[in-house]
């Protein structure tokens, strides 16, 4: 069975919404390497490593999935230009949170449609979210706390 035009669409969507966080962990990224914070550097790289994966996951999928057209239009990521840690750490927080509820709000929807195929795949996606959410979670606890950056950077060493 084909997936409707619509379910289509809104993995589309999701797609874009992946890339756009990737593009957000990757400015991330990029200023804690200005402040040579290499190690929470890495981890932000990471972080842009997964999202593009997720990205690529959907992409994937619509391929494989009967009826399945991949339509990726223009990804915009804000701008992230002063360093702010608090505003970092809740935007990380954010952006896991609004993923876990665009992922959720797919599942809906193709359960109201049902388009019970697809359910496994969004289901995987959305336990993903759990550890995702996990630790932007404790990434924004920690860092009301760094009295010393240098410290922190520290703690991601592997």
């Amino acid at each position: 069975m084909n997936i409707s035009p619509s379910l289509n669409d809104i993995f589309n969507q999701q797609i874009i919404h992946e890339y756009r966080n990737q593009l957000i962990y990757t400015q991330i990224e990029s200023l804690f390497e200005a402040l040579q914070l290499k190690n929470i550097a890495k981890y932000f790289h990471e972080q842009s490593e997964h999202e593009k994966g997720h990205g690529d996951m959907i992409v994937q999928y619509l391929n494989d999935r009967t009826g399945g057209k991949v339509n990726i239009g223009e990804v915009d990521a804000p701008e992230i230009s002063e360093f702010d840690l608090e505003n970092i750490a809740s935007m990380y927080v954010s952006v896991e949170e609004g993923t876990t509820e665009s992922l959720e709000s797919i599942y809906e929807f193709a359960l109201e449609n049902k388009s019970f195929i697809d359910l496994p795949f969004l289901s995987d996606m959305l336990k993903e979210q759990v550890e995702e959410e996990d630790s932007a979670n404790v990434f924004a606890l920690n860092i009301k706390m760094v009295k010393d950056l240098v410290l922190f950077d520290k703690s991601f060493e592997e």
